[in-house]
């Protein structure tokens, strides 16, 4: 698909709901970016980071591309889910989150 966008010239966006915990998806959105072009994906705080519903991350490979988005959104959201997510990841820690990695990999290779 990336590679259709690039030549193309279609915008690639990605809805990467699950993805962060999938290194499978990780590495297919790297690929992507690499060979073709993915513009942004958009992965969501509660399935990805396990904060309550209501936020997203949204990354990309051009950083000019991501702020462009962050400019035209602020103050239609809460950043509530970006607290939570702070204080989530604050409270795993790098150990933490790490292992909560390694057990979804058991758990999706099952």
């Amino acid at each position: 698909m990336a590679q259709l966008c690039k030549q193309h010239g279609l915008p690639h966006v990605v809805n990467n709901a699950y993805g962060v915990q999938s290194t499978k998806c990780m590495h297919l959105l790297s690929e992507a970016a690499r060979l073709g072009r993915l513009d942004a994906f958009v992965q969501s705080t509660d399935k990805n980071f396990l904060v309550p519903v209501g936020g997203a991350v949204v990354a990309g490979p051009d950083k000019l591309f991501v702020r462009r988005i962050a400019h035209a959104y602020p103050g239609r959201a809460s950043n509530a889910p970006m607290v939570d997510l702070f204080i989530t990841l604050l409270s795993l820690g790098t150990r933490g989150y790490e292992a909560l990695l390694r057990r979804r990999r058991v758990c999706a290779a099952l």
